[in-house]
């Protein structure tokens, strides 16, 4: 099943995109994977959502969430699973095993989340790469990155209303022992307000990410889980400079 969600995150990278580029070079690549979409997964972990916080992160954003508790035990790791690393680089969500359409994933190759990628990233042009450029619909956009979990904050005009989303959850890095790939896989733990720009949740889905010079990234997405490819969405790190210009939090700064 596709969700809404997909072709909504289709449209904002068009907004974002104007003209098809290439990504940033993948010198500095942090890590791989593509989009699934539906409620047909299940997992042997266990809960975690987001909670309101009043703390706030390193760009000085508002911190929406708090790191999610989960109990368990680990999985036995399937033979020949890579050496993970086990770093601790912001919230550390355990993992305790993943269950896809029938195909259970024991390894994870980041149980900290990716080192390259920590951090507040603000939503900038795809062709141009200008974080002072308007985004089409007035759309802005934080994704921040906090050890392995992710949140994500996006304002945009629909009909002359403006409409607000909150996305939480965390992610692994699957083996090719189990996902040829060696994609990411994110789960949606929390929406608010759900089914809002077409996320909802519970929800999980693959991705891509790939990172340039330290202070670009860029998340591409497939359409449904390893197939159907959407294309990248950019982002600038807050707090350095791209092309002589701040990168600042959208909802913070210009």
């Amino acid at each position: 099943m596709t969700s809404q969600r997909v072709w909504v995150l289709a449209a904002t990278i068009l907004a974002m995109a104007c003209s098809e580029t290439t990504v940033p070079a993948a010198s500095d690549t942090a890590a791989t994977a593509s989009d699934a979409a539906g409620t047909d997964a299940t997992t042997s972990d266990g809960g975690g959502g987001a909670a309101d916080s009043s703390a706030s992160d390193a760009s000085g954003s508002s911190k929406w969430w708090t790191c999610p508790a989960v109990t368990g035990e680990p999985p036995q790791r399937a033979a020949g699973c890579e050496a993970p690393d086990d770093g601790v680089y912001g919230c550390k969500r355990k993992f305790t095993g993943w269950t896809q359409d029938g195909s259970k994933m024991t390894c994870n190759r980041c149980l900290g989340g990716d080192p390259k990628v920590q951090g507040s990233w603000r939503a900038i042009a795809f062709d141009s790469e200008d974080p002072e450029k308007p985004l089409a619909n007035g759309l802005r956009e934080l994704l921040v990155i906090d050890g392995n979990t992710w949140h994500l904050h996006t304002e945009v005009e629909e009909k002359g209303q403006k409409v607000e989303v909150r996305v939480d959850g965390w992610y692994f890095c699957a083996d090719a022992v189990e996902l040829k790939s060696e994609r990411l896989v994110f789960v949606v733990t929390s929406v608010a307000p759900n089914q809002t720009l077409g996320w909802f949740s519970p929800d999980v889905f693959t991705g891509e990410f790939l990172t340039k010079d330290g202070n670009l990234l860029a998340w591409g997405m497939n359409a449904t889980f390893e197939k159907d490819w959407i294309g990248y969405a950019n982002y600038c790190r807050v707090g350095d400079t791209v092309g002589g210009k701040p990168c600042l939090d959208p909802f913070l700064g210009p």
